[in-house]
């Protein structure tokens, strides 16, 4: 969190409760949580002291509650307020960009009457959004389908790339159009908008989570949350430096020998070093580590 917000401001005077009722049928699990907690916290002003008091109420890591907020200061009824008791301003358009920070919701809502005609013109389109209802097993709203044209008519994703990323939220157990598009705007800010680009970096992330299960398993960790470092370093260890399960457990083994203790940080050093080296796969290391014993 920027250390120059100092508190957040509900701005629930004269909004129109018909409004809210569709603000909160498009938010997702985590931003009606961060609701609850903004109306707990808040003041007679509307204020809250801190988006710090919103992680500890929570339970939260500061990211996560950012990316929970950027919904509601989207809405409209959260904004930011400085040190010195002015508002923060924020843009109320909607969009994407690519290498930098996502604003908001990522894709610009439609009119009903322009989001109606765009299907009507393009029956591709229309079948489009029929095969995603499909994908998720279920019909979604105007709002959810105005979100999966946009990430194709704006951010310039392929029908197939966006129904590939519905049907790998499906297997991770979330199942709406929201998920999904946090999910497209990820990529698209990785400059990932072609096919076969969203396929290989689907595959790259269900490989990683495999791993990562893998690494848990190692490091005896059970169901507990991985802490901040330890997703990052995973992360880095099976995405950025593409190791899995064997590579990394010679690197556990060799710190246990060194160290007695399953220190990530010190394993990240040996696999960085590995990386560095250009060793790949576990039977390249393993020559290398034996030729290093022997000289």
């Amino acid at each position: 969190m920027s250390k120059t917000i100092k508190k957040l401001v509900l701005l629930r005077e004269n909004f129109p409760i018909e409004g809210l009722c569709e603000i909160l049928d498009r938010a997702d699990e985590n931003e009606l949580k961060i609701w609850i907690a903004l109306l707990m916290r808040a003041d007679e002003n509307g204020e809250v002291e801190s988006a710090d008091a919103l992680c500890e109420l929570l339970g939260w890591e500061s990211s996560d509650v950012e990316s929970a907020l950027t919904f509601w200061r989207g809405t409209g009824l959260v904004a930011l307020k400085k040190a010195d008791g002015k508002k923060k301003t924020t843009t109320t358009q909607k969009s994407a960009h690519r290498g930098g920070k996502v604003e908001h919701s990522g894709v610009a809502p439609y009119q009903s009457a322009e989001l109606a005609t765009l299907l009507d013109q393009k029956q591709a389109l229309a079948d489009y959004v029929t095969e995603c209802q499909r994908v998720l097993g279920k019909t979604v709203n105007v709002y959810d389908t105005g979100l999966l044209v946009g990430l194709v008519d704006q951010l310039g994703f392929s029908e197939e790339a966006v129904l590939a990323i519905l049907a790998y939220a499906v297997r991770l157990g979330k199942a709406t159009v929201r998920y999904a598009e946090k999910i497209a705007i990820r990529f698209y800010d990785e400059g990932i908008t072609s096919t076969s680009g969203v396929y290989e970096r689907i595959r790259v992330m269900e490989k990683s989570a495999e791993v990562i299960s893998q690494i848990r398993t190692l490091f005896g960790m059970g169901s507990r949350d991985l802490s901040t470092t330890e997703k990052k370093l995973f992360t880095a260890w099976t995405q950025k430096l593409g190791y899995g399960i064997d590579e990394i457990r010679l690197a556990y083994d060799i710190t246990i020998d060194a160290i007695h203790t399953p220190a990530p940080k010190y394993i990240n050093t040996i696999l960085e070093k590995w990386y560095a080296e250009g060793l790949h796969p576990a039977r390249d290391i393993e020559e290398f580590e034996n030729e290093k014993k022997a000289d």
